[in-house]
């Protein structure tokens, strides 16, 4: 979620991608970076700074008015911390290639332990400067910069979007994609790159979207595109009609809807690089345990607050199952002031989107206190919790503007998933074809949840029918009673509707009583071994005249008489299913929100990062 800007043309190279950036402010950043190549010289000019943009202009008061291809960056730290060595752009060993890189490198450690083995000298913790050294190195083998970026590319995997800059082709940008966003604008004598489309808007509406595998040569007068491999290709140029605010939203109407949308990527950033060819699932954030020290654990605690509470509900079910372990999931707020039976048999898994809320790092410092070994899952790096465990598992979800959580709780869901899966293979839980299984669906899950997002009409409908209703209950068994008390909340948090979850045993225990009609009743029925249970259910709240709304696999049709809508997802696995069967409730609480009239990022009374108690 790095915002990347690129200039070419007669205008203060250096002014302009700053420009560029600040457009791009709203996407998260913790550290910042401009290079230059100025006419005649023979270096890049760089300058970069931990900290928010002004910081980074504090340090420019020679560069403003510099003229040259430029490029400048805002970094969400994921391999390294938000430090200014780990600040792009990163540059080569002669200091003359400057890159900047939103992504993920997965295989950079094996190529950083070869670049070092033929004495380049590392000066980051990051995977990009791994690349920029590997261009350099093709570079001094072929002396043609085009193909010395191409053979670099070649060698990499995972996930990246490019901009390079050198003082080789002073007049010259290349810039190459596979997964992160990136777009070339063009104008009148100058042409720009940009990872997002509101970074340009005050120079061009014309913009081209750059495809998966695109490579681009970009110079004040031209933009050559062709694909990876070399071979032309063409785009369509795109008019922009947005207004500025709606274009920082990716022409979502809301940063929610947008994160919702992201959640298919924002799946497959968090299991990149962590799963293996062979299909296993390896976790280099743990090297600093031995396999013996994973194994003596006997007790698991997970602690969070709100929807990573949730998540962790998710989790504490797939690990007793995996791994035989009593698994405990508290509150923070809770464990803290309670008197909690943890130890140094104790693993303690701490949850949280920003590692600053009050509540989880205070219960982080009282489980430390009671000697537990700390793991966070995190999504900011260098957060408060990140820095107080003794290992971090980063989601590496991007930045979330909206207050009401949704991209974050589903990376936290399959980043406690991969944990789980890791403690399994260093056991040998289960046979290895097993836990093959299980990975190879766990990679299956961001097809799943695209799926999902791509029946949103049906949902808009069914909001239509629903955005007048004033009561809901959530209900659901085993997995999908975890996963119905995030969703409930979800509708709580934005639509301001009375909303509250059970376990669905538990209604005929007091809250059936209020079931009547015009009340709506949310029964997730996605686990074969409880759907029989969850038809009986079903029936109890038809009979009393209630709106039953049905969440169900794909190939289930046997709650169709019963209930008054359904809604069906992908089959997947059943451990996995919280992950996909949120998304269309997610929409759901959106789209009643936005009938209603209400403030959906920013809710009434809520916060993002709760940082006191």
């Amino acid at each position: 979620m790095c915002g990347i800007t690129g200039y070419i043309g007669n205008r203060p190279g250096v002014r302009t991608v700053i420009d560029m950036l600040r457009r791009l402010e709203y996407r998260g950043y913790d550290s910042a970076g401009v290079a230059v190549a100025t006419h005649g010289g023979k270096n890049i000019e760089i300058v970069k700074a931990a900290g928010k943009l002004s910081v980074l202009e504090g340090e420019l008061s020679d560069y403003w008015d510099k003229q040259g291809a430029a490029i400048g960056h805002t970094r969400w730290a994921t391999h390294g911390g938000p430090t200014t060595p780990n600040a792009h752009p990163h540059y080569s060993s002669d200091g003359r290639i400057a890159l900047i890189h939103n992504g993920i490198i997965e295989n950079f450690q094996q190529l950083r332990a070869e670049l070092q083995g033929e004495g380049y000298v590392f000066t980051s913790e990051t995977d990009t400067e791994t690349l920029v050294h590997l261009i350099e190195r093709e570079y001094k083998r072929g002396e043609v910069m085009e193909q010395a970026i191409r053979d670099a590319l070649a060698r990499v995997t995972g996930a990246y979007s490019i901009v390079l800059v050198s003082a080789h082709e002073p007049d010259v940008l290349y810039a190459a994609k596979t997964a992160s966003p990136l777009i070339v604008g063009l104008g009148e004598n100058e042409n720009f790159l940009a990872s997002d489309i509101p970074a340009v808007l005050p120079y061009t509406r014309q913009v081209v979207v750059l495809e998966d595998g695109d490579f681009v040569r970009v110079t004040q007068a031209s933009v050559t595109l062709t694909t990876l491999a070399g071979e032309r290709a063409h785009r369509e140029l795109f008019t922009v009609t947005w207004d500025e605010q709606t274009a920082e939203k990716g022409g979502f109407p809301h940063f929610m809807l947008k994160e919702i949308y992201e959640q298919p990527r924002a799946i497959a950033d968090t299991l990149r690089g962590r799963i293996t060819p062979e299909e296993t699932v390896v976790l280099p954030e743990l090297d600093g345990f031995t396999r013996e020290q994973l194994a003596a654990f006997t007790r698991v605690q997970i602690v969070a607050c709100g929807t990573a509470y949730h998540a962790g509900m998710v989790a504490k079910r797939f690990w007793e199952h995996l791994l035989r372990r009593p698994v405990e999931v508290s509150v923070a707020s809770e464990f803290r002031y309670g008197d909690p039976l943890v130890g140094t048999d104790t693993l303690c898994l701490v949850v949280s989107q920003s590692g600053e809320t009050a509540d989880t790092l205070a219960a982080l410092r009282e489980a430390r206190r009671h000697g537990a070994a700390i793991v966070s899952v995190v999504n900011v790096v260098g957060s408060s919790i990140a820095r107080e465990s003794d290992a971090v598992v980063y989601t590496q979800a991007g930045p979330e503007i909206s207050v009401a959580s949704t991209k974050a709780y589903v990376t936290q869901i399959v980043a406690l998933n991969l944990l789980a899966l890791h403690f399994a293979f260093v056991e040998g839980r289960q046979s290895a074809d097993e836990l093959t299984a299980y990975v190879r669906d766990l990679t299956a899950l961001p097809d799943a949840v695209e799926s999902v997002l791509g029946g949103a009409l049906l949902v808009e409908e069914l909001a239509e029918r629903l955005a007048s209703r004033t009561v809901f209950f959530y209900l659901g068994r085993g997995y999908d009673y975890a996963v119905s008390l995030e969703a409930a909340l979800k509708l709580k948090e934005i639509s301001y509707l009375h909303a509250e979850a059970y376990a669905a045993g538990e209604m005929k225990h007091g809250p059936l009583a209020l079931v009547e009609p015009g009340v709506v009743v949310v029964c997730f029925s996605t686990e074969p071994r409880l759907f029989d249970k969850m038809l009986s259910n079903i029936k109890e709240v038809a009979a009393r005249g209630g709106t039953v709304l049905a969440v169900v696999p794909e190939n289930e049709t046997r709650a169709d008489a019963s209930a008054d809508e359904v809604l069906r997802i992908p089959v997947v696995r059943p451990e996995f299913s919280p992950v996909v069967s949120v998304v269309p409730l997610q929409l759901l609480a959106y789209l009643i929100a936005r009938a209603r009239g209400c403030e959906i990022d920013q809710p009434r009374n809520l916060a993002k990062s709760v940082t006191v108690e």
